[in-house]
């Protein structure tokens, strides 16, 4: 069971959640609001703030209802100095020791590989109805939380934030996730830009699932400590792959898990 985690401020989240509707209340509450039943495998829950700043969040979620979800989901407007037009899918967690959009210093949540992976593959099909590009970005923001969680984002301007066809990509991908996830294997993705073009490209040639994501300009930041963190808050992870040979050079993260060559995955069905 996903939990997707509707902040009100947030435009995206606002019309993702009008889109999949109200669905059934259930018994449970996270501070006073009810958490509806929106799809067999999803529930929804509406928050008042940030989700960027939700730290307390896992605070206020009952046990009961946190023994049953195996990962939060946050719709999000998605915002960038390019202004890129684009629907995004991320990990969540701080690389460096800036805290400017939540989070922690260098602390990184887990990431639920498979569910995130199978997600993208969803909103790419989705955005490519409505002519908009799909793609990952690196690890980034927060809140920071230590239950599995990614973002899935629609931007970079007012514009797409208000745009209700790239909502219902969103909500649409969401409701499209199947009960039973195809099994891939789990890798961290280093090097590239923040957007991760070549893990973009990588996930439609071949059958792999994405843990962590940390672009070529955040490498030489990473101490051998945090880098053992980026391993462990990527779940079943058994390799690490690289955009670029050059990224390798120098990387902390070698001798921590096998470095892959796109060859030695298996190919895409």
């Amino acid at each position: 069971m996903h939990l997707l985690l509707l902040s009100q401020p947030d435009p995206v989240a606002r019309g993702v959640g009008e889109l999949i509707g109200e669905g059934t209340p259930t018994s449970c509450h996270v501070a006073g609001a009810t958490v509806h039943l929106v799809a067999p495998n999803l529930m929804a829950v509406k928050r008042p703030d940030w989700h960027i700043r939700d730290e307390r969040l896992v605070q206020e979620l009952p046990a009961a209802l946190l023994a049953r979800i195996d990962a939060i989901i946050f719709p999000s407007v998605h915002q960038s100095e390019s202004r890129r037009p684009c629907l995004t899918v991320h990990p969540v967690g701080n690389l460096t020791d800036d805290v400017s959009v939540g989070g922690r210093p260098r602390t990184v949540n887990p990431v639920p590989a498979l569910l995130m992976t199978e997600a993208f593959h969803r909103l790419r099909e989705e955005g490519a109805r409505v002519g908009m590009e799909a793609t990952f970005e690196a690890t980034h923001h927060g809140p920071a939380l230590p239950v599995p969680c990614f973002f899935i984002e629609a931007g970079s301007t007012e514009t797409e934030w208000n745009r209700t066809d790239l909502h219902r990509a969103i909500a649409d991908s969401l409701l499209g996730l199947p009960d039973t996830l195809p099994e891939r294997p789990i890798v961290l993705g280093l090097g590239g830009g923040h957007y991760m073009p070549y893990f973009k490209d990588l996930v439609r040639r071949r059958s792999v699932a994405l843990g962590h994501m940390v672009p070529t300009h955040h490498l030489p930041g990473v101490t051998r400590e945090f880098a053992q963190q980026l391993v462990q808050a990527s779940p079943g992870a058994t390799g690490l792959v690289y955009a670029k040979t050059k990224d390798r050079t120098g990387s902390p993260f070698e001798g921590l898990m096998p470095s892959l060559a796109e060859g030695e995955l298996p190919n895409a069905p």
